[in-house]
């Protein structure tokens, strides 16, 4: 029998989710390598957290950018070197938050204050023009059934493009962009292949 070219079993679908965790100088968050929990928030003690909901779902952005050697002796290039790599995620947040928006715009802390007498609950943030660094991990399914996590340690958080408020033709979006600023061999694509014993 000729053995087969291709596997269809390693064709996979489904979604990806988002956790971050505010980079802090100096320090390494440490990745969650050792859990099989796939999508369990509880897999991602404090300080990560969801970045949330999405329109259509992460996209990761890979774009390198290369110089070709050449030599007069010969129409084709002799080589090629990378003169830089730019990484990142992607999404349009769907879920209409502050946080969304602090992600997003660029946002300040969020301050919460109780609701008193005669005084209302409110959440309160303000725009910064600091930009916001977060160490990220992005969660899928791999074609075993279990977790791919792709890890970066440090990204900026930037958004942007609009924000439409429409009366019924559509949900609110916020544009988020997390770009890797960290070495390509600090990246680390880990994946679970079998269970624990």
């Amino acid at each position: 029998m000729v053995a087969s070219l291709f596997n269809p079993d390693n064709v996979v679908v489904g979604n990806a989710y988002l956790f971050l965790t505010p980079w802090v100088a100096g320090s390494v968050e440490p990745l969650i390598d050792d859990s099989e929990d796939l999508f369990d928030p509880a897999a991602w003690p404090s300080p990560w957290f969801g970045a949330g909901a999405t329109h259509e779902g992460f996209k990761i952005n890979v774009d390198t950018s290369t110089t070709t050697v050449n030599i007069e002796e010969q129409s084709t290039p002799v080589a090629e070197s990378v003169e830089s790599k730019a990484i990142a995620i992607e999404a349009a947040l769907a879920e209409d938050t502050l946080q969304s928006m602090q992600l997003s715009w660029g946002g300040g802390d969020i301050t919460v204050a109780a609701p008193s007498v005669g005084v209302p609950g409110t959440s309160k943030m303000s725009l910064s023009d600091e930009l916001q660094y977060y160490t990220a991990a992005l969660e899928m399914r791999n074609h075993y059934g279990f977790a791919r996590r792709i890890y970066i340690p440090k990204v900026s958080a930037t958004g942007s493009g609009d924000v439409a408020f429409r009366r019924a033709a559509d949900k609110r979006t916020y544009p988020i962009r997390f770009a890797s600023l960290c070495k390509p061999t600090d990246i680390q694509v880990v994946e679970i292949t079998a269970p624990a014993t």
